[in-house]
C-alpha cells in the first residue's frame, strides 16, 4: 500500500516544472491558501514543493498566515 502511495506522487509531480530559483515578496490575498499562493506564484511547479520552499524562506509559519501579510515565495513570472 504505501509503494503505491509514492508511486501516484511520483506520477504526480513527473511533469512539473522544478520550483524557480528566483524570489519576490507578494501579499497574502484574502481567503488564499499556502497553496493557491504556490499556484498562484510559480504555476506549472509542483504546488507542494513550492509551498515547502515558502515555508524554508518565511520560517515555518505556524498558524499560517494573515491576508495582506508579505512573503518571500519563488517566481515563477
Amino acid at each position: 500500500m504505501c509503494l503505491a502511495v509514492v508511486g501516484v506522487g511520483t506520477l504526480a509531480s513527473a511533469g512539473a516544472e522544478p520550483v524557480p530559483a528566483r524570489t519576490e515578496v507578494v501579499r497574502v490575498q484574502p481567503g488564499e491558501s499556502l497553496a493557491e499562493l504556490a499556484a498562484r506564484v510559480a504555476p506549472g511547479s509542483d504546488p507542494g514543493a513550492v509551498v515547502e520552499r515558502i515555508r524554508e524562506l518565511n520560517g515555518d509559519l505556524v498558524g499560517g498566515v494573515r491576508p495582506g501579510q508579505p512573503l518571500h515565495v519563488p517566481s515563477g513570472r
